[in-house]
């Protein structure tokens, strides 16, 4: 019923009315009224129409119930660490002698490596693989020769085990003005060794530098103790795809969070009781790391009651251990965790009736409890997530009490096809009900400030539930017609209309008792347009 007032439902009348407005008699623009009578819904709706496909399961039965899954909260590689920009600033002094110069050829004496250690705090690692990120080298020297040099970074390998190595060249410093080389490298898919150059150090990265005066040079290369090398090696934008090492012994508290909750997202009043829910509070962990969690709290929000029902259950301030995952020949074994949460043990119940739009969550985490327990093994996949998820599966077997759902939906008449020439008329809404509840439809007309101006209906109508027997089980469907008189004034209204706000409010039959939503149910709808219209000849 979502789609019966926007401008497609118009479509066969428009068609008419350009056929009309088309014709063409030898006589000075004559017009006349008539009346046009003109078929613009027919459609079938079942639950899927209300309800998104992918939430909804059939039971053997043939009864419907909700299948959901909402994240809590995650623990992914930027919870545990972040690698910083770090810069290897190093100044070389070019060798000399007084009265002499460089010879073409000439190795200039650098270090054999430079090294950065990066501060992660409880963080030790000996391995990431790079997902993305670069490193900048740049040179400034006040040598009076072309100069070449050999950037490695010893420690990172590419996919087949080379080093990263590159060949530069520097031009030669120009009076005053130094001679400069900036490039920057991307280092996505490379490996890094973390250890140092002895292999016995945690998150040191270390470069190389081999250079010398260009053997064509055209004579020896008199220096001064003023020239120099001045290098500048930035790495920057680091984000790992995998890490290995010790992730250290570390509390992670969340504070007061919230997840969004979308399942109830069309609801906008009335009230449901549920027959049954079958929840379970469930960790899936795919990080090679062994975790303790404490649950403060998990509540149901209704930002729209401002009512909120906290979660009571033995999962509050209870420690929940996380066994780490473990991995073989590059497949993860993740571990999971799952608890129950039903009307036995727990209020899930009235939480879900509370139509909550958002979770409310406190938490703390402990990372490697027992410490490095795996002798510096830990890992982490960057897109392989440790989750914290409410799964949930809710029969369709409910008592709704004036459930309201609304959505807004773009309409648009222009009055350029056609349609300025209806005058007035009639909207008859036929709707055959295969539902046990009926159902009171109200859209409201909005301008291009989204403020209403008028409702489509204008007293209050009904669509009538489908009779239903001892079983509360459908037996037949149920006609109701809506008519609706559509004045000229509302007309105009509609020309104006940018937008509308769809309401439905739905009521079950035989209430208190729970009714179930069966597959096969389904409602008929036909919209009928009777409408008084202008013909204009040219």
């Amino acid at each position: 019923m979502a789609i019966n007032i926007r401008k497609e439902n118009f479509l066969i009348l428009l068609a008419a009315s350009l056929f009309f407005s088309s014709c063409r008699k030898e006589m000075e623009h004559p017009s006349w009224d008539t009346q046009l009578l003109a078929p613009l819904i027919d459609a079938s709706m079942t639950i899927n129409n209300i309800l998104p496909d992918s939430i909804l399961q059939t039971n053997a039965d043939s009864s419907m119930k909700i299948v959901f899954s909402n994240e809590l909260y995650k623990i992914n590689m930027d919870t545990l660490f972040n690698i910083a920009d770090t810069t290897i600033h190093s100044g070389y002094a070019v060798p000399f002698t007084i009265g002499s110069g460089l010879t073409p050829g000439y190795t200039l004496p650098f270090p054999s490596s430079s090294s950065t250690t990066y501060s992660l705090p409880g963080i030790e690692l000996k391995k990431v693989i790079i997902k993305s990120g670069f490193v900048t080298f740049k040179v400034k020297s006040k040598i009076r020769e072309v100069t070449e040099f050999v950037y490695s970074i010893p420690c990172a390998t590419d996919a087949l085990g080379n080093p990263f190595s590159k060949p530069f060249t520097v031009p030669a410093r120009v009076g005053s003005n130094p001679g400069v080389y900036n490039q920057t490298f991307d280092l996505s898919g490379f490996t890094i060794n973390l250890t140092g150059p002895s292999g016995t150090q945690i998150n040191t990265i270390y470069t190389s530098l081999a250079g010398k005066i260009s053997a064509t040079a055209a004579d020896t290369v008199l220096v001064t103790p003023s020239d120099s090398l001045i290098i500048d090696n930035t790495f920057y934008d680091l984000v790992p795809f995998y890490a290995k090492g010790y992730f250290g012994n570390n509390t992670y508290n969340t504070g007061s969070s919230e997840s969004a909750f979308t399942l109830f997202d069309r609801i906008v009043d009335g009230t449901i009781l549920l027959e049954d829910v079958d929840f379970n509070f469930s960790i899936e962990n795919p990080i090679g790391l062994d975790a303790r969690l404490y649950i403060n709290n998990i509540t149901s929000i209704n930002s729209r009651t401002g009512t909120s029902i906290n979660l009571s259950n033995t999962l509050i301030g209870s420690p929940i251990n996380i066994n780490r995952a473990s991995e073989s020949a590059g497949i993860i074994y993740p571990t999971y965790a799952n608890f129950p949460l039903n009307t036995s043990n727990s209020n899930i119940k009235p939480m879900i009736e509370n139509l909550p739009d958002k979770f409310g969550y406190s938490m703390q985490v402990i990372t490697n409890p027992l410490g490095n327990i795996s002798g510096s093994n830990d890992f982490i996949y960057y897109d392989r997530l440790l989750k914290a998820k409410l799964n949930m599966e809710i029969p369709l077997s409910i008592v709704a009490n004036n459930l309201t759902l609304a959505d807004t939906l773009d309409f648009n008449i222009s009055q350029s096809d056609g349609t300025q020439n209806i005058h007035d008329g009639t909207i008859a809404l036929f709707a055959n009900n295969g539902f046990p509840f009926d159902a009171k439809l109200q859209l409201y007309l909005l301008n291009e400030n989204n403020t209403v101006r008028d409702s489509i209906f204008g007293y209050a109508n009904t669509i009538v539930e489908a009779p239903i027997n001892s079983s509360l089980r459908v037996i037949g469907k149920k006609m109701t017609k809506i008519s609706v008189p559509i004045s000229a004034e509302k007309m105009n209204l509609l020309y104006d209309t940018k937008k509308v706000v769809m309401k439905v409010k739905f009521n079950t039959s035989s209430q208190p008792q729970y009714i179930k939503i069966y597959s096969e149910y389904s409602i008929d709808i036909k919209l009928v347009g009777d409408f008084n219209y202008t013909i204009q000849l040219h």
